[in-house]
């Protein structure tokens, strides 16, 4: 895959634009400017139509409703268009992957398409955090050399100085040993959580990128690592910032460092129920491109947005005097995978409308992060939307 160097949302690479709007292009002045994205993304939306049937779609089960919401949402506005949730392991022309797709999760759902073509997507992005069992511990920060030893198992105390330090305001004393939750799948958080220590921490976390923890405590599936969390004190787990709301147990504060406007290096607590901080650290992921247009996003890490895959004005963000347009510093990603078989429009038609901000919103409401408007309006070519042609 080649890395795309540049994300430039007036384009619209692939989208039919009208023959008026061709004519105006070809006779304007060179002071005209380029069509806005926001006018861009409303005239692809209008052409997505509605179809008849239902399609099912593949999810992983820590993510299991969240299609549903865009089900229902699609369902509102066409009615005889239904889209049904199954689970991980189960044959379907859509499939959710929590995380960068693999080769692996590429053939494997290639070979469940024999008369279509594969297409796949960002799908939205999501906060990551190390959540724990503290009775009534609100708050903790945790640097990512803390969050590093705790998960490499060099930390195994509270009152290790690596966590005290950070927390001068807190009583650790006394707390039970440090356990690690994870789950034996493969995970988007892990991945983000993972990718975040390696750049962020290289002393201290040697791994690299995992999708999964290896030595630690584990279970079969998310919902029940989330249920035993919630009853250890003590214990740890990388989570989602949806799951440890659902779960009911706390989420550790990063620091994010940054660079001020005169050059200088400063620091601040990023807390991660924040959703305008998850928003804004969207915008530091990293997009490429396969030879056939598929795009793939790495997960979104450091909290400093990137200018060319970031709109602060088309997010809808009100950020307060002087704050820094600063995000949440993990975050994970999650990609459709589409069958584009020419005999069966539905699957395609499903995916044109979880791209809409319809869809997005409704993933939203579940707690995901809808991606930055240009990461959205560059997926309209492989999902093949189209401007409508005017008369």
């Amino acid at each position: 895959m080649r890395e795309r160097a540049m994300l430039d949302p007036r384009r619209g690479r692939g989208i039919a634009l009208s023959a008026f709007a061709f004519a105006v292009a070809a006779t304007a002045s060179a002071c005209t400017p380029p069509m806005p994205p926001d006018v861009l993304a409303a005239q692809a939306e209008s052409q997505i139509e509605c179809q008849t049937g239902s399609t099912d779609v593949s999810v992983p089960d820590n993510l299991f409703g969240a299609m549903t919401f865009v089900g229902d949402a699609l369902t509102a506005v066409c009615p005889d268009q239904t889209l049904m949730e199954v689970g991980p392991q189960e044959p379907a022309k859509l499939k959710v992957v929590d995380g960068t797709p693999s080769p692996d999760d590429v053939s494997d759902f290639t070979a469940g398409c024999p008369a279509g073509d594969v297409i796949y997507v960002p799908l939205y992005s999501y906060p990551v955090t190390l959540a724990y069992n503290i009775f009534g511990l609100e708050g903790l920060v945790l640097t990512p050399e803390a969050v590093a030893g705790i998960l490499t198992g060099s930390i195994t105390s509270w009152e290790d100085p690596a966590i005290t330090d950070a927390n001068e305001g807190f009583d650790l004393s006394g707390l039970p040993a440090i356990e690690v939750y994870t789950v034996d799948q493969d995970r988007g958080s892990v991945q983000a959580m993972t990718t975040w220590l390696s750049e962020e921490a290289p002393q201290s976390w040697s791994d690299g990128t995992l999708e999964r923890l290896p030595g630690n405590i584990t279970f079969g599936s998310s919902l029940e690592m989330s249920e035993e969390l919630a009853f250890m004190e003590g214990a740890v787990a990388i989570l989602p910032v949806f799951e440890a709301i659902n779960a009911f147990v706390p989420t550790a504060a990063f620091p994010v460092t940054y660079g001020d406007e005169g050059g200088a290096e400063e620091e601040l607590i990023a807390y991660p129920d924040d959703p305008q901080l998850a928003k804004i650290g969207s915008g530091a992921m990293a997009l490429s491109v396969d030879d056939q247009g598929n795009i793939a996003a790495t997960p979104a890490v450091g909290g400093i947005p990137d200018d060319e895959i970031f709109d602060l004005a088309a997010s809808k963000i009100i950020l307060q005097e002087d704050q820094p347009v600063i995000g949440w510093p993990v975050l994970g990603t999650g990609h459709l995978l589409v069958c584009d078989d020419p005999a069966d429009p539905l699957p395609l038609s499903v995916a044109q409308y979880a791209l809409r901000l319809a869809g997005q919103g409704a993933l939203e409401t579940y707690g995901l992060t809808p991606l930055p408007e240009p990461v959205r309006i560059e997926t309209f070519e492989p999902l093949k939307v189209t401007v409508a042609e005017e008369d």
